[in-house]
């Protein structure tokens, strides 16, 4: 729809539910759970190939596109087939698969600025830019950047969602973003505020986990505020100290902190974290975590449906215990105990 809307007049008024939902209607069917159309505009930069295509063709290489993507940013990393083949094969690339989302696509992006940050800033602002298309996943990425002094995929990445930004305004017009500041926006957080609309399986947040136990929302707003604070402080402190971007348990502290500081997201997104800790199991640096981190879509798919909260707990262990073991082995007085 994005895509099509590229071609279309006004496509800012999709951004009222009704709207789009009519315009989907015939292309779903009857009985499709209605969507929300809340993403920025500038989506229909990347989308607007696929809305030449008919449906099934545009998500068949959509998908071929992602998976590609996601394969060759996991080559960066490691080219054993046994770590490969589970992370494609695995829950949270499996729900990526059903959903037809952006899983492969961000996992892949993250992947790669996470190894290229330093040896090839550009390309990894540059990737970091066009993660703006899907901001809530990028939130916790500059607080690494700043930490680390990585000022040239700063300057890469700021140009590069200028650029997005003011391409998007000057092919469909600046009321485009005033559409998604003042509506779209307000869309996505019915998914946070609306009981009938809360995604209790799909998003292992610790502000959805309270949300499905009952909690009201200013409250599970008020622990996720604080557990954003404690995220920026654990990516903060493992940074500052410029660890090398193959460090996989600098990375895994990353994407663990970035998984519970936000409100807003779903099992899918996980995929990055998924990767890097599995990475960490072939290198022999524990199993337990690994698996629960690999397992955690189903866990959260479990838990939520059921009402009960805990899955957003295993970010929280897998950042304290890493972060822990990281100061313990930089602690001289340890060494010599």
């Amino acid at each position: 729809m994005y895509g099509r809307a590229a071609f279309e007049p006004d496509p800012a008024r999709y951004y009222d539910m009704a709207t789009y939902w009519a315009a989907t209607a015939p292309i779903t069917g009857p009985g499709f759970p209605n969507q929300l159309w809340s993403y920025p505009p500038s989506v229909m930069l990347a989308a607007a190939p696929f809305g030449a295509l008919p449906y099934f063709a545009a998500l068949a290489l959509w998908t071929a596109l992602g998976l590609a993507a996601f394969t060759a940013a996991l080559l960066l990393w490691t080219k054993d087939w046994r770590v490969l083949a589970p992370l494609l094969l695995g829950p949270a690339a499996i729900f990526g698969l059903i959903s037809g989302q952006f899983a492969f696509a961000a996992a892949a992006i993250m992947l790669a600025v996470l190894r290229w940050r330093e040896s090839r800033p550009l390309i990894a602002g540059l990737l970091l830019g066009l993660l703006t298309l899907k901001p809530q996943l990028g939130l916790f990425v500059p607080v690494l950047l700043l930490a680390a002094g990585n000022w040239r995929t700063i300057a890469a990445a700021a140009l590069t969602a200028l650029a997005i930004a003011g391409a998007t305004a000057l092919i469909w017009g600046p009321g485009v973003w005033t559409a998604y500041l003042q509506t779209g926006i307000a869309n996505q957080s019915l998914v946070l505020s609306d009981p009938e609309k809360l995604g209790g399986p799909f998003m292992p947040t610790i502000f959805m986990n309270l949300r499905v136990a009952g909690l009201p929302f200013a409250a599970a707003m008020a622990v996720q505020a604080a557990a954003a604070l404690a995220a920026i402080a654990l990516i903060w402190a493992t940074f500052r100290r410029r660890p090398e971007p193959a460090d996989l348990r600098a990375n895994a502290i990353f994407l663990a902190a970035a998984a519970f500081g936000t409100p807003y997201m779903l099992s899918y997104d996980t995929l990055a974290l998924a990767s890097v800790m599995l990475l960490l199991a072939a290198e022999g640096r524990g199993r337990l975590l690994p698996l629960l981190a690999f397992l955690l879509p189903l866990l959260q798919l479990a838990a939520g449906s059921a009402g009960l909260p805990g899955p957003a707990l295993v970010p929280v262990l897998i950042a304290l215990f890493l972060f822990k073991s990281r100061e313990l082995a930089n602690d001289p007085h340890h060494h010599r105990l």
